[in-house]
């Protein structure tokens, strides 16, 4: 027997009786009960009954353990005859303390398949001290947070768009393995309602939601002297007249997207890499109808707060392009979908620590366990929404932190047995529409486990999970070590951004960065984030600026002192590579004396107390160096920017379209060079100024620089470092002797793996 608890969430109406339901497999008693706090006294009393006539037992839906998970705790009991020991060592004695009593937890779970709340429930401010440490303070929230609204800002370089970083990243969760969710609104294109006077001055489209399923909407086109452009470019004549195509306005976007290798995934277009979905969308300043119930309904508690809804209706709505499936495989093509992305986002930064907190743990665990279901992050936010608006602030308390985990998770489970899951702001439009029986059950049964899950994430440390083991456990950090984690992890966005700029773009964001940077005046950590961004913008910049290169142009010295200018200015961000790209620069313009004067000085400079930034690599060396060691010597009254310049050292990146990039780096079949470990690139800088100087001794001696440089995994990051080395000689070995055939070159490197096994 198995007991559902189900509570009164807005979604339907239940009647508060007992009753049972034949269709499903087994003998399930489903509990409705709109009293939370007699929910638990109802459930205890139910399975004092019940066991009293059956040897099976029963357990209560959130801690009910299923077969597998025994099945394969005791295919591991190898591995748990080591829980006493080592797992602990680091741990401080309540942590220690906790770990036996959770213990003894499972152990009971084990022994009588069932759970008594109460014992978890006494410990929920130990587990929340623990994850305040797994995760990170609030402060590392607020500085990803702060890095993506200056990205916004920095890339807004003019009113026809707007860039909003979304998704998990943007709320500043940042989950592992997450990728980096880019909206950009078209502002150029206004959207009135339907009945609207059309002006002249601008494109109009025309919001119409009654021809369509409960959350989309049709968009017309407005018949002014802009008309026929947009339905050359998207339009389509239908039976409500000439519409926009949601396939058509996708497919445009994908066809003029700098990645020629991009592809759509759903109303996102993907890029080459996997790192970036990027949203083209409109904006509708229009509150709409079905959405109004959300602004007038009666709340138990005072959250959402007053100022961010009001803020939430000046911000309007965004139109994204896909349509309603009603359980088909494909979507209607002129439904576009009504999307809250900028009021959830404004929801979630109202949050208090507790609330992201569990957000975040249930996305770890959905991601770690129940990802094969279809359990998405959209149905973990939105009933955490729901649970916020109903329990109110004071619930949400670190001494409650376990009890809000099994609301949410009660209130996921009540939905999925339902089959109905409410929309936050439309509540008739169900979330849950065309998912199947069987798939619900699924999440059904993962989340039964979740608690059980969760123990067995963070105290055996399982493969596959994204917590780290306890010996990394460390006391908290300052909030400027923190805000610091948060920047190093991020940068590889900045570089992705900058990257895919073009040169008109690169330069209004030097503009746009220096203009906050003079005229504003905002927090020191804010400041130094305008300052990455402007400097990383001025290493990009001069490498489009091809009439340097030509000697015969009259404006050949002016170009080259902007260059000049631009490359000094990027070596403020780091220790090496700006000057290694103004090393490229001199060799490109023919002043190799130059580029051998600039590396012979990088390397004669100690790098024992440098570190390495690189995207990938910062969970194991980067993190561990940034607390151990930079925690001690990063004076709190240097600046971030500062603290960059003496300490850390970057990956050189390669820009597809740069000038700078050199015969010897053009990609292969095989390998594609993306970036490049510093102390590499430099030696091989040094190669090539001595190969076209044809100096073959001092040319072989970087060669063997670079072997030894590998050998002493000398700032090479994660294998890709490594594997970046190895194509490199290859490229060099390759311009030595251009006439030697493939064969003997596969022989070749053959033999230089025997002979350094260690590279």
């Amino acid at each position: 027997m198995t007991v559902f608890v189900a509570h009164d969430c807005g979604s339907k109406v239940v009647n508060e009786k007992l009753f049972h339901e034949e269709d499903r497999p087994g003998r399930n008693l489903y509990v409705t009960t709109a009293n939370h706090s007699s929910t638990v006294e109802l459930i205890h009393s139910i399975l004092r009954c019940h066991l009293k006539n059956s040897s099976r037992g029963a357990s209560d839906v959130c801690y009910r353990p299923f077969n597998e998970f025994y099945a394969s705790r005791k295919a591991h009991a190898e591995e748990d005859v080591e829980e006493d020991g080592p797992a602990e060592k680091n741990l401080p004695k309540e942590f220690a303390d906790l770990c036996q009593v959770l213990r003894n937890v499972k152990r009971g779970i084990q022994e009588s398949q069932t759970f008594d709340n109460n014992q978890l429930y006494q410990h929920s401010r130990h587990i929340y001290d623990f994850l305040f440490m797994e995760f990170g303070s609030e402060y590392r929230i607020k500085a990803t947070r702060t890095f993506f609204k200056v990205l916004d800002d920095s890339t807004k370089i003019t009113p026809m768009y707007t860039n909003i970083s979304s998704g998990s990243k943007g709320e500043g969760l940042n989950v592992p393995g997450g990728d980096y969710d880019l909206m950009t609104i078209l502002e150029q294109i206004k959207v009135k309602h339907d009945n609207s006077t059309i002006e002249e001055d601008r494109p109009i489209l025309l919001f119409d939601n009654q021809h369509s399923y409960p959350g989309f909407a049709h968009l017309k086109i407005g018949q002014n002297q802009f008309s026929k452009e947009l339905f050359a470019s998207w339009g389509e004549n239908t039976f409500y007249g000439p519409l926009i195509s949601n396939n058509r306005f996708k497919n445009y976007f994908v066809s003029r997207y700098r990645d020629n290798d991009c592809m759509l995934h759903g109303p996102c277009i993907s890029d080459s890499r996997g790192a970036v979905d990027h949203l083209f969308c409109f904006r509708s300043l229009i509150w709409p109808d079905v959405a109004e119930s959300w602004l007038i309904r009666k709340r138990s508690s005072t959250w959402p707060p007053t100022d961010v809804m009001l803020n939430s209706v000046s911000q309007g709505i965004l139109l994204v392009p896909i349509g309603s499936k009603f359980g088909s495989t494909e979507d209607c093509s002129f439904e576009w979908r009504i999307s809250f992305s900028l009021q959830e986002r404004d929801l979630i930064h109202s949050f208090n620590y507790v609330q992201v907190l569990c957000y975040k743990i249930c996305k770890h665990l959905k991601k770690d366990f129940i990802s094969e279901s279809r359990l998405c992050s959209y149905f973990i936010k939105t009933a955490i929404f729901w649970l916020s608006e109903e329990l109110g602030n004071n619930f949400w308390i670190p001494e409650n932190f376990l009890q809000c985990l099994h609301e949410i998770q009660r209130r996921l489970t009540y939905w999925f047995v339902y089959g109905y899951c409410p929309h936050y702001f439309i509540v008739e439009n169900n979330l849950f529409e065309g998912l199947l029986p069987e798939e619900r059950e699924l999440v059904e049964v993962a989340l039964h486990n979740l608690f059980p899950l969760l123990l067995r994430s963070i105290f055996y440390q399982k493969p596959k999970l994204h917590f780290t083991a306890f010996n990394d456990y460390k006391v908290i950090n300052t909030p400027f070590i923190e805000r610091s984690k948060s920047i190093f992890i991020l940068l590889k966005v900045a570089r992705s951004t900058l990257s895919w700029c073009t040169v008109n773009q690169s330069r209004s964001i030097v503009h746009k960065a220096l203009f906050r940077l003079l005229h504003n005046k905002p927090s020191y950590f804010t400041k130094d984030l305008y300052m990455l961004f402007f400097c990383y913008a001025n290493q990009v910049l001069p490498q489009d600026q091809r009439n340097s290169f030509h000697k015969e142009n009259k404006r050949m010295y002016s170009s080259y002192k902007q260059c000049m200018a631009h490359f000094l200015i990027g070596t403020k961000v780091d220790a090496m590579n700006g000057w290694l790209l103004l090393a490229s620069y001199f060799y490109r313009m023919d002043k190799p004396l130059n580029t051998l004067k600039i590396t012979e000085i990088l390397l004669a400079k100690p790098r024992e107390d440098k570190m390495l930034i690189d995207d990938g690599y910062h969970e194991d060396v980067m993190m561990t160096y940034l607390e151990q060691v930079a925690a001690t010597k990063w004076n709190q009254k240097f600046s971030f920017m500062t603290c960059m310049k003496i300490y850390c050292v970057d990956m050189l990146y390669i820009i597809p379209w740069s000038t700078l990039n050199l015969e010897e780096l053009l990609p292969d079949v095989y390998f594609k060079v993306c970036k490049i470990p510093p102390v590499i690139y430099a030696h091989f800088l040094r190669f090539v100024c001595y190969n076209a100087d044809g100096n073959i001794s001092l040319r072989e001696r970087e060669i063997s620089e670079i072997i030894k440089t590998c050998h002493n995994n000398c700032f090479l990051g994660d294998w890709k470092g490594r594997a970046t080395a190895y194509a490199i000689l290859a490229n060099i070995y390759k311009s030595i002797n251009k006439d030697q055939s493939a064969d003997y070159w596969k022989s070749h490197f053959l033999r230089f793996y025997r002979e350094h096994p260690k590279f």
